[in-house]
């Protein structure tokens, strides 16, 4: 049994800043909960099979006591706001559209913003979500405003549009 030391604890909350428990737990093949307990301590000591599991993820985060751990810690990847608290409440179709709507070019986001908010018959109000861009907002606002049934169809329109340009995108770097 390895015991959940300080270090250890706080190597979990960088990581978890870092990554987010659902990132840790899919990395790790480790449930939430128990993710939670060692994090918050709830427990005193992790299984040696868990650990083996954990440690690989923690270790660029361990800093103290182990001399393998780099001073720097890993840069963090991707958009923060992905990883943001108020980004919880958020349903799937509106989390596949985010992250599709943040893949198109400029021009392009706003083309489809445009389309969106016809398909909904004109503006609607915008969320109001701090991490999130004002076009963000108001894309979130507008799809909300689409009739159920355009919902979907559109979002899967949207992501098929989406792929074609980020393979585009490849084929021109590569």
């Amino acid at each position: 049994m390895k015991k959940v030391t300080d270090d250890i604890s706080k190597a979990f909350d960088r990581c978890v800043e870092a990554l987010s428990l659902n990132e840790l737990s899919r990395r790790t093949g480790i449930g939430i909960y128990t993710l939670r307990k060692f994090a918050t301590r709830q427990t005193n000591s992790i299984r040696e099979e868990t650990w083996d599991k954990i440690y690989p993820v923690l270790k660029p985060y361990l800093i103290g006591n182990d001399a393998d751990a780099p001073s720097v810690l890993p840069p963090r990847i991707g958009p923060t706001a992905r990883r943001h608290h108020d980004l919880v409440e958020l349903v799937s179709d509106q989390k596949i559209l985010l992250d599709v709507f943040g893949a198109l070019a400029p021009r392009d986001r706003s083309e489809w913003l445009d389309r969106l908010t016809k398909a909904a018959g004109g503006d609607a109000p915008a969320y109001e979500l701090s991490s999130l861009t004002a076009d963000e907002n108001r894309l979130l606002g507008v799809f909300d405003a689409l009739p159920p049934e355009r919902r979907e169809p559109l979002l899967l329109e949207l992501v098929e549009y989406a792929e074609l340009e980020v393979r585009k995108q490849r084929r021109e770097l590569f």
